[in-house]
């Protein structure tokens, strides 16, 4: 009996411990970087799309990129212990070692309807850092997005929803279009096509669920694709079973696209962990990320 009370104790423990720690994880930031590459075009239709993992740092021969934003996605506000003031700290950072063209939000700026005033004032901090160091402010509606569509306005971003303008790189002098899409929703969902663009530069989309890249025809996928969504999972278990529990509607993470940089049917798309917690106020294997993506076209 002295084993089996010891055994208890011990499993009791470890139990103890994967709540502390799935706790603690959210309060942690992954300050990282990714380079996206412009890729070859790929033809395949829709049902044959192929998913290629791609290293996050790759090899630039010591080329400067053409592009640098920050990126961030998912705040849900209603519980993200990784501040506003630790975002602007990383954009100032970031932006004295080379000037950033852009800081752009990936949507869900918060869970529910009650969170929209902590996502106002988060989204407002981070609108203010920008203003002072002269970057431009960029974002995207998410799924949780919908309760209020003058958010755009009150968070402080310019909103790319449905919108393309045409984008100058401040250090490379480099031009593509940056283009978003909207969300609807996950109830009665409707995926929007590429909008139709003017010109030949390199399109680099924005767009809250990464699934949106299988509802694109070969001829209008972009070039980059930078979104959020799927949280990393949020709560990693063997056997992907977060996925059939949490996100059983999402499709790419049952492609083996779930955080990262990937080649999907000839689009570089970039997936981010995001910062908050939807549903749940814990991660596990899954710190919160913001990042810097460096294009090069």
């Amino acid at each position: 009996m002295d084993k089996i009370y010891v055994v208890l104790i011990i499993l009791a423990a470890l139990a103890l411990l994967y709540i502390l720690w799935c706790f603690l994880e959210p309060f942690f930031l992954d300050s990282d970087r990714a380079v996206l590459k412009k890729p070859s075009k790929d033809p395949c239709p829709v049902d044959d799309l192929k998913v290629k993992k791609v290293p996050m740092i790759q090899d630039v021969s010591g080329k400067s990129p053409d592009f640098r934003f920050m990126f961030f996605s998912d705040t849900h506000a209603e519980w993200c212990p990784v501040t506003a003031g630790r975002i602007c700290d990383y954009i100032r950072k970031a932006n004295g070692s080379s000037p950033l063209d852009a800081v752009i939000f990936g949507g869900d700026m918060s869970s529910y309807q009650g969170g929209l005033a902590k996502g106002f004032k988060y989204l407002n901090t981070v609108r203010d850092c920008c203003s002072e160091l002269g970057i431009p402010f960029y974002g995207v509606s998410g799924n949780h997005d919908i309760y209020d569509r003058s958010i755009p306005e009150k968070a402080g971003f310019t909103s790319l929803d449905d919108n393309q303008i045409t984008i100058k790189s401040r250090t490379s002098g480099a031009e593509a279009v940056l283009a978003g899409l909207s969300d609807t929703g996950r109830k009665n969902r409707v995926w929007h096509k590429m909008p139709a663009l003017e010109g030949s530069n390199p399109v680099i989309l924005v767009v809250h669920d990464p699934d949106a890249i299988l509802h694109f025809d070969p001829e209008t996928r972009p070039e980059f694709m930078l979104s959020g969504h799927l949280h990393g999972g949020q709560m990693k278990f063997p056997f992907r079973i977060e996925f059939c529990l949490l996100r059983r509607h999402d499709r790419l993470p049952n492609m083996g696209a779930v955080q990262g940089v990937y080649n999907i049917g000839g689009s570089t798309v970039f997936i981010s962990r995001g910062l908050g917690c939807g549903v749940m106020p814990f991660r596990f294997l899954s710190v919160p990320e913001a990042t810097v993506t460096e294009i090069y076209l």
